[in-house]
């Protein structure tokens, strides 16, 4: 059995670190993962103090520019905050700078949390949420009056943490990742990539998960701490293990790993060892 091993950078949600250096680490950390042989490299839209990635489209032309092997995709932009048209303007830029690497990552979340009431009078109900996926797909494909077609092979990729959103993957023939770390319920997310299956004959199938890696296991707890979601804290061996046992549990093809130590160097060296790990892990045993 094989492993295709992604990331997600920029999803420190710490209130107590500096944004820029957030930012700095994530990038560095994006590089290495290149240079290994993850397989894809996403990036996510969160609002609120202390985030550093509100934007995700800005941040995938940079990070496309700065890689060569890497798929790079968002993961996720929040279409209920957003215009379809202006979004499929935004991946116009991308797919230049990514080519046919580019991820299309859509979420069907909204915002929450503290500050993030600003932004409510943007959000879209579901009904409208799903005329506007459908819009933004149609203007990928077929262009629009403000976008000509994309041009480029993608892959699209909704993410959740719910049935609705594998059972509309499955329909727009898109692929599906569950966010493991937003809802820790690993029979419920089984049960949502089966739904997923069930649904389409060709589909890509992903499970995101928190790790937070290190060999001093009271520094991987603090780390793992810091963070507003589910971090599994553990050692490059323990955390390798982690990985190959969702994908076991779960049925998914792909295991997508956000790695949340908060010191830079200890984040890209165990981007390294973690990748090591779960390479070197005899057939996921």
């Amino acid at each position: 059995m094989t492993m295709r091993l992604g990331v997600i950078e920029y999803l420190d949600l710490s209130r107590d670190g500096d944004v820029a250096e957030k930012r700095r680490k994530a990038f560095e950390g994006s590089l290495v993962a290149d240079g290994l042989g993850y397989h894809r490299l996403w990036v996510p839209e969160h609002h609120g103090i202390g985030s550093p990635s509100t934007n995700p489209l800005s941040l995938v032309p940079v990070l496309g520019s700065h890689t060569s092997r890497i798929r790079v995709g968002a993961a996720v932009t929040l279409l209920r905050l957003r215009d379809p048209h202006l979004t499929a303007e935004d991946l116009t830029t991308a797919a230049v700078f990514c080519g046919e690497r580019l991820d299309v990552g859509l979420g069907r979340g909204g915002v929450a949390g503290p500050g993030t009431d600003v932004l409510l009078s943007q959000q879209k109900d579901d009904e409208k949420l799903d005329w506007a996926l459908r819009d933004l797909v149609e203007a990928l494909e077929s262009g629009s009056e403000l976008v000509e077609p994309l041009g480029v092979p993608y892959e699209g990729w909704l993410h959740g943490a719910g049935h609705w959103s594998a059972v509309l993957a499955a329909e727009l023939g898109w692929n599906y990742c569950h966010a493991l770390f937003l809802n820790s319920d690993v029979d419920a997310c089984t049960a949502t990539l089966r739904a997923f299956r069930e649904s389409s004959s060709s589909g890509t199938a992903a499970v995101a998960i928190a790790l937070a890696v290190n060999n001093d296991p009271s520094k991987a707890a603090v780390d793992a701490s810091r963070q507003p979601f589910a971090v599994t804290a553990g050692t490059p061996r323990e955390c390798a293990e982690t990985v190959w046992n969702v994908r076991r549990m779960t049925g998914a093809d792909e295991v997508v790993v956000a790695e949340v130590s908060r010191d830079a160097g200890d984040h890209c060296r165990a981007l390294k060892e973690i990748f090591a790990a779960v390479m070197d892990t005899p057939h996921g045993v």
